[in-house]
């Protein structure tokens, strides 16, 4: 086979070179949800609260990951307490987060109101200057015609 014949250091390389293109579609493929999210009015509260909760949950991890590595600096206490305000940390941001969203929401429906009746006045004021200019015309060609 191919990969028999390949040496440590080409292996090292070749799984480098796999690795970075994983990567390069992973980051295209995060990048790319994150823009489709924030497209929205309230996606920028959304991915606060995924960003949140991302970081909540690696904190955990880590924190996990070091009372396995070193037990004997560990009790049972300290596990509890890194569970419960990692959990808790987590619920916090999903409930402010959603309240956020909700008042994101009641926002941007009142200022799209505000556009839209805007929208419409602005519709008024270009019929009725259009109105005033051909009046203008008309009166002018009276004149000429006196």
């Amino acid at each position: 086979m191919l990969l028999d014949s390949l040496s440590n250091c080409d292996l090292i390389i070749l799984d480098s070179i796999l690795l970075l293109i994983i990567l390069f579609f992973m980051f295209k493929w995060f990048f790319g949800q994150i823009r489709q999210i924030c497209k929205e009015p309230e996606g920028i509260i959304k991915f606060g609260q995924t960003t949140f909760i991302v970081l909540s949950w690696g904190c955990f991890i880590f924190i996990l990951a070091y009372f396995i590595i070193k037990p004997e600096e560990t009790n049972v206490l300290h596990i509890f307490l890194t569970i419960v305000v990692g959990f808790l940390g987590t619920i916090l941001g999903l409930f402010f987060s959603r309240e956020m969203i909700e008042k994101l929401k009641m926002a941007s429906g009142y200022k799209s109101d505000i556009l839209q009746e805007n929208k419409a006045l602005l519709g008024d004021m270009k019929l009725l200057v259009d109105e005033n200019i051909e009046q203008r015309e008309e009166i002018n060609k009276l004149k000429k015609k006196l």
